[in-house]
């Protein structure tokens, strides 16, 4: 395993860079802010997906899809959570940055990852390069595994609409109180994959453990759906499996597969030789 470690002020970071530039520790004055790798890891009897086929903790990102799909008329299949996980990545320290960097070939692309540390915030930058002939289509979604144990509040953007992602319902929940509350009182073993769509404000507010908050911050017309992954000891429904684990996910499309949100006609593109660059903030406030 190839390891990239850097402090900068009150963080610290690890990236590993032949498993798909994985950040496999992130953390603000000593308090970790992603899951960890697992003591020992066994892939589930069920297939649940490839992605579950190792160890899942920590960061990643999903390009072009998180669920897999065939795109746009079958002729691409691209895998789950993406193509870029599985990958050899570039990871360089440069000044307050970390540097990630990866030649991707379906689609063709050079994606970075540039991670700038400012004082008590850290800055998402993400490109992509349009190095084929053709136009490119896809999804990025920020893969970052919280410890689910460490949530103590949550504020939420308004929505318009909300999807239970796994029945395919609409949940009678009727603003971002009530979903805050209701992810709160779930219950070990049970977990959920909510879709709040048509945000009204690109902002998610976490009360951490030891008087801490994570701020974060996107553009909301960029990314109309926030995804919010949560898992309290119910997923993969294997015995020893399942983790305690969630994630709050801005998505530039409807849902987090390419296909679907290709059809509801929201998602990015960018055109031969282009390059398509964004940034979400995370900031660490006291009190």
């Amino acid at each position: 395993m190839k390891i990239v470690e850097a402090n900068f002020g009150n963080w610290y970071i690890q990236c590993l860079s032949d498993d798909g530039a994985r950040i496999s520790i992130l953390r603000y004055e000593g308090q970790d802010l992603l899951t960890a790798n697992p003591p020992s890891f066994k892939a589930p009897d069920q297939f649940y997906g490839a992605y579950e086929t190792r160890p899942v903790y920590g960061y990643d990102d999903c390009f072009p899809t998180v669920d897999p799909c065939a795109f746009p008329d079958k002729s691409i299949e691209y895998k789950d959570h993406g193509e870029l996980c599985w990958l050899d990545w570039q990871v360089k320290v440069e000044s307050n940055k970390l540097i990630c960097s990866v030649d991707c070939l379906n689609p063709r692309v050079t994606f970075k990852r540039i991670l700038e540390f400012i004082g008590n915030r850290l800055i998402w930058q993400f490109e992509v390069e349009n190095t084929s002939d053709m136009k490119i289509d896809f999804l990025h979604v920020m893969h970052a595994l919280l410890p689910l144990s460490q949530i103590r509040s949550i504020e939420l953007p308004g929505f318009a609409k909300i999807l239970d992602d796994i029945n395919l319902v609409v949940p009678s929940l009727k603003d971002a109180d009530q979903v805050a509350s209701h992810l709160l009182e779930i219950q070990s073993g049970g977990y959920e994959m909510l879709l709040l769509k048509d945000i009204d404000a690109g902002s998610v507010k976490l009360g951490l453990q030891n008087n801490l908050n994570l701020q974060m911050t996107f553009d909301n017309k960029l990314f109309p759906t926030l995804g919010i992954w949560w898992n309290n000891r119910g997923y993969p429904v294997e015995a020893g499996l399942r983790r305690a684990e969630c994630a709050f996910e801005p998505i530039p499309g409807t849902c987090s597969n390419l296909f679907h949100s290709f059809n509801d006609e929201i998602y990015l593109r960018t055109e031969p030789g282009e390059l398509l660059n964004w940034e979400i903030s995370w900031e660490i406030q006291k009190g």
